[in-house]
C-alpha cells in the first residue's frame, strides 16, 4: 500500500506505481467516490490510450500471395 499526499488546495499527488499501473496521463478524468468513514475510491473515466503502432505489419506474410478482393469475394459467396 502506498500513500498519497495533498500538494496544493484540492490537489492530490498519487504514488508513481499507482499512476503507472493505471497509465494515467495529464488531463485524464477520474471519478471520486467518498464514504462517510473516509474511504475514497478513484475510478478512471477516460479510456486509457491504446497504442497499436507496435503491431504494424504483424501477419503480413500470411497474406503475401493473396489478393484482398479475391479473398473477400470468396468469403462473401459462402454467406448465401
Amino acid at each position: 500500500m502506498a500513500n498519497a499526499y495533498v500538494n496544493d488546495e484540492n490537489s492530490i499527488k498519487l504514488p508513481r506505481d499507482v499512476s503507472d499501473k493505471l497509465k494515467l496521463k495529464k488531463g485524464m478524468e477520474l471519478q471520486v467516490l467518498c464514504d462517510d468513514d473516509g474511504t475514497i475510491i478513484l475510478k478512471v473515466l477516460q479510456k486509457k490510450d491504446r497504442d497499436f503502432s507496435g503491431i504494424a505489419g504483424i501477419g503480413k506474410d500470411i497474406w503475401k500471395n493473396t489478393e484482398a478482393q479475391d479473398y473477400v469475394d470468396k468469403e462473401r459467396s459462402g454467406w448465401n
